[in-house]
């Protein structure tokens, strides 16, 4: 397949560190999905946590390797396959933005579980298929994939609110917090992207965070950003962009009695008679 020469612009959800905020500082990550590393660079800027990253892309691990404490070419559909299985726990596992590009999403996820430090946590950031601009292309008889956005021709599983939640419980997921990403102005961003990939940076710079770290976005991000959140949370289904999810996975006691007998070579059987005693 040919690579697109077009230019590639980073843009960071700043939801995902703002629903960590009731967390320790310091805690250990799992980007799965990574890219280039730009999610976890704000956790580490903005927490102090320290965030391995796992991703297919060399191109992308490469650079994330300037950003995270570790980064690992892998293919997120083998966690089992990772070099550090088996070795390692983590605190937080965050989900972004990816697995609304896999075939089985269910399946990855819940497969990560294994890799949760006890009493860890999931993060999940997913689009929201039906945003309003989204819904008026369907009305007018478009469905149109895109370069990027909700329609970005990689995506593969589309979730509403509804079934964001489904998909979370059907999982095993107890949410602890929601937030989303308003999507009043964001539909807007690939035509954004293309002017700036006109030349190939922003404000000057040749580099795929120009446009995060340029003046007019750092401007939107600290006076209209929180406006355009409290507006979009009043009919989050229309008008979110995102939604976040921070939640636990609730395993049953069959599950960790399993868990108990892989350790200690107990029989299960035996455990669940002495419990019932």
């Amino acid at each position: 397949m040919k690579s697109s020469q077009r230019p590639y612009f980073e843009i960071a959800n700043p939801e995902i560190p703002n629903i960590l905020k009731s967390l320790p500082r310091g805690l250990s990550v799992l980007d799965v999905g990574c890219g280039s590393g730009v999610h976890g660079a704000e956790l580490k800027r903005v927490h102090g946590h320290r965030v391995t990253g796992v991703d297919l892309s060399e191109q992308s691990i490469a650079k994330a390797k300037t950003r995270l404490e570790d980064a690992y070419v892998a293919d997120v559909t083998r966690p089992d396959l990772y070099p550090f299985f088996g070795s390692r726990r983590f605190d937080v596992i965050v989900f972004s933005d990816i697995l609304e590009h896999l075939y089985d999403p269910a399946s990855v996820l819940t497969s990560h579980y294994q890799l949760l430090a006890p009493g860890g946590h999931v993060l999940i950031s997913l689009p929201n298929i039906a945003i309003w601009n989204v819904r008026l292309a369907v009305l007018a008889g478009r469905f149109e994939y895109q370069d990027t956005g909700t329609l970005d021709r990689t995506h593969i599983r589309f979730f509403t609110r509804g079934s964001f939640r489904r998909f979370a419980r059907e999982a095993s997921l107890d949410i602890s917090k929601s937030r989303i990403t308003p999507g009043i102005l964001r539909p807007f961003v690939p035509w954004i992207k293309k002017v700036y990939g006109r030349t190939g940076s922003a404000d000057g710079r040749e580099d795929s965070s120009s446009i995060m770290e340029s003046g007019p976005y750092q401007f939107y991000l600290n006076w209209f950003y929180p406006i355009e959140r409290a507006l979009c949370s009043l009919w989050p289904g229309l008008l979110a962009f995102q939604f976040v999810i921070l939640a636990e996975p609730v395993i049953s006691i069959s599950h960790q009695l399993q868990a108990l007998q892989t350790c200690v070579s107990v029989p299960l059987e035996g455990v669940l008679e002495r419990q019932h005693k």
